[in-house]
């Protein structure tokens, strides 16, 4: 409750400012737009999402207000929400979308990705995390999450029989996160089960620079070694 009323106060005081309080100061009253955007830098996401769907009610083609509903469901860990606001925005002002809403549509990409992990939906996972590498391809944090992604696709991938499939995706996880050895064990499993020996034991020395110690390297070497 005590929360509640300093954002509040917050907000009031963001609206004085702004001289957006009818009887404060000359001019219209706020919009809804307008009252979203004071209630989200006051941290008040529930008070903003309900201002701009007031707003967007008003106005299906109100950039602002998609871009503002996006930022307040990302606020509420609502990803899937926020990239569904920002697929409205990318439609009624595209300029917006590419510009002022890019770091957006980033962090919810990158939410989105993990949201989806989370839930065993990887291949949903992956499209969010492709998507976010050709945007923003330094960002922090991402080999790890596109490793992990590629893994766990690459996993369903298996279990559906579409080896050649989960190889490739395995393969791309080698060299996105080398240190990984699950992706050099899954990768070298499927060659054996395809008993492709020799394209196992070079695999399987690549992967021994990255983890000379493992065990199940050395066990797989010399499975390969009997299928050559």
């Amino acid at each position: 409750m005590a929360t509640r009323v300093v954002r509040g106060f917050v907000c009031l005081s963001l609206l004085l400012a702004l001289g957006l309080v009818p009887g404060c100061a000359s001019g219209p009253p706020p919009t809804p737009t307008e009252l979203g955007l004071a209630a989200l830098e006051a941290g008040d996401w529930r008070l903003a999402k309900t201002h701009f769907a007031a707003a967007l009610e008003a106005n299906e083609s109100n950039g602002v207000a998609w871009h503002g509903q996006a930022r307040a469901q990302l606020a509420g860990r609502d990803p899937e929400a926020a990239l569904a606001s920002l697929g409205r925005l990318s439609k009624v002002e595209p300029t917006r979308f590419r510009d002022a809403a890019l770091p957006t549509y980033q962090e919810a990409l990158d939410r989105a990705a993990r949201h989806r992990l989370d839930r065993d939906q990887s291949e949903a996972a992956l499209q969010a995390v492709r998507a976010l590498a050709k945007l923003e391809p330094a960002r922090r944090g991402l080999p790890r999450l596109l490793g992990q992604t590629l893994l766990a696709e690459a996993n369903r991938l298996r279990l559906r029989g579409r080896r050649d499939a989960a190889f490739a995706l395995l393969k791309e996880a080698c060299s996105v996160t080398p240190g990984t050895l699950e992706v050099w064990v899954g990768a070298a499993e499927i060659l054996l089960e395809k008993r492709q020996g020799k394209k196992a034991i070079r695999l399987l020395e690549q992967a021994r620079k990255q983890h000379p110690t493992a065990g199940s390297i050395r066990t797989l070497t010399l499975q390969a070694m009997r299928v050559r």
